[in-house]
C-alpha cells in the first residue's frame, strides 16, 4: 500500500476524534513528509533511517525544534495506528527508536494585573488621532462590550480559543455562570464564569436582543461565530493600542492557571477546569506557583526581617 493511501485511512480512522488544530498540524506534518519521501512510496519500505533523514532536512530547512517535534509526535501517531490496524500490521520504526527532537520550553509569563486591565480598557475605544485643532480623539467602537466579555472571561476560565470561538449562547448559563465546552477530541466539560465575567456577558448579550440560543455566543459582525485567527488579530490589534508586548491567545490560559493556584485553588480542580487528561500537563504550573511562595518567603519572612538569630 502506498503511502498516500495509508495516509487515507488514518484520517478515516482518527480525524473525528481530534481538535481542528491537531488536524491542521498533522496534516501539514504529513504534506512535508509526503513531499519529501513520496506519496507513491510504498509504506512498508519506509525505515526509521528515512525518518532521520527527514528530520535532519527539516533541521536544516530551518524548522524550529518545536515544530520538528511537532512533526516527529504526527509521524509517531500515524505509526501507532499502522501498528494497529489490520490492513497493514506495521512494525513502529519511530517509538522506541527514534529520539524526541529537543526543544527548549518557552518561559510561561503570565500577563500582570496591569497589562489586562489596559487591554480591557483599550476595547471600548479604537485608536486615537489628532483632530484639526491638535486634539486626540478616540471613537467608541460597536465591538467593545463583546471584546471585553472575551477578555475577561479567557482570564476567568482558561479556556482555549478554539473553545471560546466555537461557544453558543445555549452553552452559557447566565444564572450559575456554568458554561459548557466541547474541548479536545470532543471532551466535553463545564468551567464556571466568575461574577465579573458574567456582567461582561450580560452587557454584551444585552446588545444582542433577537439572538437565538443556537446562535454563537461571541458573534461578528455578520452574526457568524469568530474564527480563532480573527480573534488572534483582534487581541493583538488591542495589546498594540496599550503597549501590551508578547501577546497570545494561550498566554490568557497560563494566566488563569497560574493565577488560580496562587489564589488556593488545587492541582486536582485545576487539571479538569483546564481539561487536560494528565497531571503531568499541569505540572508546570505548580512549579511555577511553588516559586512564587519561595520568592515571597525570601520576601516576608519574619525571621529574616526581624533578624532573629
Amino acid at each position: 500500500m502506498n503511502l498516500a493511501h495509508a495516509l487515507a485511512g488514518y484520517w478515516l480512522e482518527n480525524e473525528s476524534r481530534m481538535s481542528p488544530a491537531t488536524v491542521a498540524g498533522y496534516r501539514w506534518a504529513f504534506r512535508r513528509f509526503t513531499d519529501h519521501i513520496g506519496g507513491q512510496r510504498d509504506v512498508s519500505s519506509i525505515t526509521s533511517d528515512d525518518i532521520r533523514r527527514f528530520l535532519t532536512h527539516l533541521r536544516d530547512d530551518d524548522l524550529s525544534g518545536k515544530s520538528r517535534y511537532n512533526v516527529w509526535v504526527a509521524l509517531s501517531s500515524f505509526w501507532s495506528w499502522a501498528e494497529r490496524e489490520p490492513a497493514l500490521r506495521l512494525n513502529h520504526v519511530i517509538r522506541g527508536v527514534i529520539q524526541q527532537p529537543k526543544y527548549t520550553q518557552k518561559k510561561i509569563v503570565p500577563y500582570t494585573q496591569a497589562e489586562l486591565m489596559a487591554m480591557i480598557e483599550a476595547c471600548e475605544h479604537s485608536a486615537g488621532w489628532t483632530s484639526r485643532n491638535g486634539k486626540l480623539v478616540h471613537s467608541l467602537r460597536d465591538t467593545g462590550l463583546r471584546d471585553r466579555a472575551i477578555i475577561i472571561l479567557l482570564v476567568d476560565t482558561g479556556l482555549r480559543a478554539s473553545e471560546i470561538c466555537g461557544l453558543k449562547i445555549r452553552d452559557y448559563n447566565h444564572e450559575s455562570g456554568a458554561v459548557d465546552v466541547l474541548g479536545k477530541g470532543g471532551k466535553e466539560r463545564i468551567v464556571y464564569a466568575g461574577i465579573n465575567a458574567r456582567k461582561a456577558l450580560w452587557r454584551y448579550l444585552a446588545t444582542r436582543p433577537n439572538a437565538i440560543a443556537d446562535n454563537p455566543l461571541f458573534a461578528n459582525r455578520t452574526g457568524q461565530r469568530l474564527q480563532r485567527d480573527n480573534l488572534r488579530h483582534l487581541v493583538q490589534r488591542i495589546a498594540k493600542r496599550t503597549g501590551v508586548k508578547d501577546v497570545t491567545l494561550h498566554r490568557f490560559r497560563h494566566t488563569f492557571a497560574i493565577t488560580f493556584l496562587r489564589n488556593g485553588g488545587n492541582v486536582l480542580e485545576l487539571k479538569q477546569l483546564l481539561g487536560h487528561e494528565q497531571m503531568d500537563t499541569v505540572s508546570i504550573y505548580v512549579d511555577l506557583a511553588q516559586s512564587d511562595l519561595h520568592q515571597a518567603q525570601k520576601r516576608a519572612s519574619p525571621a529574616d526581617n526581624w533578624r532573629l538569630r
